[in-house]
């Protein structure tokens, strides 16, 4: 005997699982500002690294 086969059910959209992932961030107001701050800083400490290997090299 077979079963009647059953179409599978659409996947809800995640925003209305999590809320909380719509959410902007609770630091600097959005993501973008994070990522930014994030490649300002590895920028930063490359620079500091690099001056400070030529300077006691």
């Amino acid at each position: 005997m077979t079963s009647p086969s059953k179409s599978p059910e659409p996947a809800a959209p995640a925003s209305s699982e999590r809320p909380e992932l719509d959410d902007v961030p609770p630091l600097l107001g959005s993501w973008r500002n994070i990522y930014l701050l994030v490649l300002g800083t590895l920028a930063l400490l490359v620079a500091l690294f690099w001056a400070l290997t030529r300077a006691y090299a």
